[in-house]
């Protein structure tokens, strides 16, 4: 592991060069759309004139705001979603390198991402803003140690898309992982944060045309408790989906290094990722949100004895997964959002309560196969941990 980072005026174009070559390279795999889709649309609209307060979300102002200085507006705001897209691989390169890894770590590290959902499932859902949120989100884990960018990085992410809100715990156990970190510094930042937010919402609220994600939205919803079950069903599903066989190092990590040192983040932010489904069923961008315990289980990983291979090869085997589970994601996604009738398919009226009612039961063996996969995913890595400590305890007598 390397402990002497590069300096910042070389790093950061390096990490640029390696964000376009590795996207480069993706696109191999899953080229993007060649248009904006759903949500997209309404983001490209929106930057034309982003204190129009335009559309269903016009709260969401960051993203539309810099793709119209970087004058990447209307039909250009798919060139911005690309970029931001490079940008993210670009940041995990240069968040793997100022954390510990070598270039090279680096360089795997992003590369096996990149080719998980967490890139290529927004390549169809071209203009989706989760690409800038994971990017925002991974830069805000670097800058633990200044409180100040530290929550500047998580205001600029909350007027992008306030899900970053239901991250702030495990935000804050990392921050506070550094025996300096004070609760001071973050009750004033937080309070900040979340005053400035709440001033923005009420601003937009009394001046937008039009908002659809209200507070009254939000209330109106009864995903919990089965609802939301539904959607951590489906969710298993998702894991494996975009993620093939990475999660077994989520495990060894979690067991490795115990429960105070890795368990409880891990949980932590998986209890954070599950809370977004209580009002809000995009499950498979949601589960993209694994690139984060991911990051770190490949970061103590190439702490190991070819630590770096095995992420590797790991990546080649889920690239290999991932494409192999095509059908079974549109297989489901058709299920999910369509009913057959004996007048053919309809489009469910209840999408989010059918799931544990209808789904589930009609596709038992498929979620029973990949619950499987699931304890086999715990079982391998808690194996795997064993014999990594094993060869740790016998190192030192070698």
């Amino acid at each position: 592991m390397n402990r002497r980072p590069l300096h910042p005026a070389l790093l950061y174009p390096v990490a640029i060069a390696v964000g376009v070559a590795i996207y480069a390279l993706s696109n191999l795999i899953e080229p993007p759309a060649d248009r904006l889709l759903n949500f997209g649309i309404n983001y490209a609209q929106m930057s034309e004139d982003p204190f129009g307060l335009l559309g269903k979300f016009p709260q969401r102002i960051f993203s539309p705001l810099l793709a119209n200085l970087l004058g990447l507006t209307g039909e250009r705001f798919a060139w911005f979603a690309q970029g931001c897209m490079v940008g993210l691989i670009a940041t995990w390169f240069a968040a793997a390198h100022l954390l510990g890894a070598t270039l090279l770590q680096s360089l795997v590290l992003s590369a096996v991402l990149a080719f998980t959902g967490a890139v290529q499932l927004f390549k169809g859902h071209l203009g989706y803003p989760d690409p800038m949120t994971f990017l925002l989100l991974t830069a805000t884990i670097v800058a633990r140690r200044r409180p100040w960018l530290f929550w500047s990085l998580l205001f600029v992410n909350a007027m992008h898309h306030e899900q970053i809100f239901f991250f702030w715990p495990w935000l804050l156990w990392w921050r506070h992982r550094l025996p300096d970190a004070r609760w001071r510094a973050d009750l004033l930042g937080g309070v900040l944060v979340f005053g400035l937010y709440v001033a923005w919402r009420l601003y937009v609220g009394a001046h937008a045309a039009k908002q659809e994600l209200t507070m009254s939205h939000y209330a109106a919803l009864d995903y919990f408790p089965w609802g939301t079950l539904g959607l951590a069903s489906l969710n298993l599903l998702s894991t494996f989906i975009w993620f093939g066989v990475l999660p077994i190092t989520i495990a060894w990590h979690g067991f490795v290094d115990g429960w105070r040192r890795a368990g409880i983040g891990i949980l932590l932010l998986l209890a954070c990722q599950h809370a977004v489904f209580g009002v809000a069923h995009d499950v498979y961008r949601f589960t993209c949100f694994l690139f984060v315990p991911l990051m770190f289980a490949f970061l103590r990983l190439f702490r190991e004895r070819f630590g770096t291979l095995i992420v590797l090869a790991l990546g080649a085997v889920t690239v290999l997964a991932i494409e192999l589970q095509k059908p079974v994601f549109v297989e489901i996604g058709t299920a999910v959002l369509t009913k057959n009738t004996a007048n053919g398919p309809i489009v469910r009226p209840d999408i989010v309560h059918d799931i544990l009612t209808d789904v589930v039961p009609t596709y038992w063996a498929t979620f029973a196969a990949y619950g499987a996969a699931l304890a086999a995913t715990i079982a391998i890595g808690w194996r795997w941990a064993s014999l990594s400590r094993r060869r740790a305890a016998l190192e030192p007598s070698t």
